[in-house]
Order: structure tokens, then sequence, then C-alpha cells
């Protein structure tokens, strides 16, 4: 009989821990948001992203991330090298990615809050928490930490940081929400191209010019979105001891084709 019951206990434990792992079905699908899948450590699931109420900017809910030392992506577990693998590469991620493609030479909007919990490490080398993905072979902007900076990179050529805007630690201060809206024209034309961002309703960048390479702007094709913490160049850590635990929440992410769409206050939360 107590055989039965421990059994009956760890059956009833690994269902609750199943039910808590991260899942892209719970998050909001509607008109300026997904759908949904996620790059993470398939051994993190259980604590990557979660759907949690305890801490939320507005709404019932918010997405909280974490990620520890050793956390990395594989797409083929089974067989990592017959594609991309973090853990060879020294990357570590926690992050979900909308399967939307902005179009090109389009007036495009952008809205999230982010939290930075006040107990957070600032860390070298970067945490992208934002990032444009072109499909192709990596992101034409993302937005990062770097110890305790943060700093906004363009890339319009391939693998290649052509623009990097740089702000200091009281521009994203810890244990508060920050607003963060992009306006951006994903062109490969300098007359065309545009990226405007507001933090907190004041305007930082005002970026003019190409927002993307030659060939993700040939495809026709515009990047889609991923946002969490994703750690990158990790051979240049060089403190003692693991990789620190990260975390981060996010809310009330939106995309659209003008401010109206992305505009938090037009919204009473998800």
């Amino acid at each position: 009989m107590r055989t039965f019951f421990i059994s009956l206990f760890a059956l009833v434990f690994t269902a609750s821990l199943a039910l808590a792992q991260a899942d892209t079905s719970t998050l909001r699908l509607d008109s300026t948001s997904g759908p949904w899948t996620d790059t993470v450590d398939e051994d993190a699931r259980a604590y990557a992203y979660d759907v949690q109420s305890d801490f939320v900017f507005q709404g019932q809910t918010a997405l909280r991330f974490e990620l520890r030392d050793g956390d990395c992506f594989t797409a083929y577990p089974n067989n990592p090298a017959q594609g991309w693998d973090d853990c060879t590469r020294d990357r570590e991620r926690a992050e979900v990615r909308e399967r939307w493609n902005a179009p090109v030479d389009t007036d495009m909007w952008y809205s999230i809050m982010l939290y930075i919990p006040r107990d957070y490490e600032p860390m070298y080398p970067k945490q992208i928490f934002w990032q444009w993905h072109n499909g192709q072979w990596g992101p034409n902007m993302y937005f990062h930490l770097n110890d305790n900076r943060f700093h906004v990179d363009i890339l319009t050529e391939e693998g290649l940081t052509t623009t990097q805007y740089q702000f200091g630690p009281s521009d994203l201060r810890l244990g508060q929400w920050h607003e963060l809206v992009v306006n951006v024209v994903w062109s490969g034309r300098e007359d065309l191209g545009r990226m405007d961002l507001y933090v907190n309703g004041q305007r930082y960048i005002a970026h003019r010019g190409a927002t993307l390479d030659s060939a993700t702007y040939a495809s026709g094709v515009g990047p889609y979105v991923k946002y969490g913490i994703y750690r990158s160049h990790l051979f240049r850590f060089d403190e003692p001891g693991p990789h620190p635990t990260h975390v981060l929440y996010f809310d009330e992410y939106r995309r659209g084709f003008s401010f109206a769409d992305v505009d938090v206050d037009r919204y009473a939360g998800d």
C-alpha cells in the first residue's frame, strides 16, 4: 500500500510539473501578437518562461523568463550536429519567437513593457532581450544589456553591427517597468529605412538609413520578433564560477501599422 501511495504522489507531482512547463499555447494570439514558438533548453523548460500573475504591469498576467548557467537551446536534441546548437557555440537562451514576418518598406510599430529586477546581476558579454531576426543569418536589430549599460545594435551587413547606440544604467533602471516603443521601416534603402526608439515616452534614437542587409531586403520578407534572455559570445566571460542566473519580466507586447495598434494605454491588459 505504501508503494502505491508513493507512486501516486510521483504521478501527481510529475503531472503538476508538466502543467507548469513553458508552453506557447498560453501566449496571447490576436491581430497584434503571435502565433508563437520558442527556443529553450528542453532540460530547462520547467522554468525557462512562465505566464504568471504574481507580478504584472497591467491586466492579469505577464511573462517571466529565467536563464541559468548552461541553458542552451539545441534545434535537434537527439542529434545536435544536425542543426543549430547553442551548446557548441558559447550561447545560452530562453526566448519566444513570433511566427510573423514584417513587410519591407512599410511603417511598422512595436511595443513591449520590460521589468529588470533589482537583484539583476550585470554581466559581460551581452544579454539580448529583444531582437528582430531575418531568418537567414541572424538579427537585423537587437536590444541588449552589456555590463550595466543598454545597447541597440543595427546590422545591415551579414553578422556585422553597422550602427550601435549606447545608453547608461540610468536609462533602464532596475526595479521598475519600462515602456519600449519602436517605429521602424524595414528597408535596405538608405532613403527609406529608419528607426525611432521611445523609452518611457522619450525619444532615444532617431536612426535614418538602411535597417536591413541587401539579401534580406531582396527577399521581400522582413524580420520576425524574438524576446526573452539570450546570452552570446560567452567565451568572453572571465569571472570565476558559473554564469549568473538572470530573470526578466515582459508584458503587453504588440506590433502593428500605427501607434494606436501598440499604445499600451488603449488596452486593459491581457
